[in-house]
């Protein structure tokens, strides 16, 4: 069982998401106070990475009664885990968005494995342009770990792309989109709710968060503070990205030359970066 045996440990647990003697087999992973999700697994749909259970961990220990009781989105939801696991946790008000259909359909299919009757709102989203203009007091939101890549880099992920794969933009653009989500997120925050992001190191979060900045002057719609930091190892997600890997990692070493992302190399050559949980909220009066 995720979250268990992998809990507090810099091995690799993560199994590529091609991997066929997995591919029909549910997984479970514990979150902690006694809560377990299980999830089957899709070719191209995320399997839940370390990443996203340390988020998932973050919110049991940090959501209360309150909180439970109120409205809660997850962007990008993925395999469905963290709006799955909320419902574990008493939520009644849960809306999950993602871009992929195939995701969302997935979604759907873990919200039968894991409870009799479906409750959770599950749509096919950019962000909020599917949602209609509700404030959430939760947002919940794991972005693209990296960054646009290079056009040189595009065409090689193109040209080995494969039906089945993993869309490139499953992992990549998150630069982009962050600072997308970051400019609509005022419009769709409870006065007093949280928005809870995971952002990846290799994204360039400094470079995100000063042009946030200036973009509004220094007077920010929004405050924000980190709440926790992980360091966690590199992995490629699927077969076609592991065979990249030299290409991958000259894309990041530029990224780092230019100060656009951050990352540090073992002796081995094992790339490892920082998951960095922060909140976002709107200035209290």
């Amino acid at each position: 069982m995720l979250g268990l045996i992998d809990h507090g440990s810099a091995g690799n647990f993560h199994v590529e998401n091609n991997c066929k003697k997995c591919l029909d087999e549910p997984y479970k992973i514990y979150f902690g106070l006694g809560q377990s999700v299980s999830l089957t697994q899709a070719p191209d749909v995320f399997k839940v990475s370390r990443a996203g259970i340390r988020l998932g961990n973050y919110l049991v220990q940090s959501l209360n009664p309150k909180n439970l009781n109120s409205s809660f989105l997850d962007i990008g939801t993925g395999s469905g885990v963290l709006a799955l696991l909320m419902r574990k946790l008493g939520g009644n008000d849960i809306t999950a968005t993602d871009i992929c259909e195939k995701s969302i359909a997935q979604a759907k299919i873990n919200e039968h494995l894991n409870f009799k009757q479906p409750t959770i709102s599950f749509f096919v989203s950019d962000l909020f342009d599917g949602l209609s203009e509700q404030r959430f007091q939760t947002i919940v939101f794991n972005p693209p770990g990296w960054r646009t890549p290079s056009r040189s880099l595009i065409q090689r992920l193109e040209t080995r792309g494969r039906t089945g794969q993993l869309p490139i933009h499953s992992m990549f653009y998150g630069d982009e989109v962050i600072s997308r989500f970051l400019n609509e997120l005022p419009k769709y925050l409870n006065p007093t709710g949280v928005a809870i992001v995971g952002l990846n190191s290799l994204v360039g979060i400094r470079d995100i968060l000063e042009r946030y900045n200036q973009k509004y002057s220094n007077a920010l719609p929004l405050t924000y503070k980190l709440i926790e930091r992980h360091t966690l190892p590199l992995i490629h997600y699927s077969t076609h990205w592991k065979a990249l890997e030299k290409h991958l990692k000259l894309e990041f070493e530029k990224w780092q030359a230019l100060d656009l992302a951050t990352y540090s190399t073992d002796k081995n050559g094992d790339i490892y970066w920082s998951y960095e949980i922060i909140e976002f909220s709107h200035h209290q009066k």
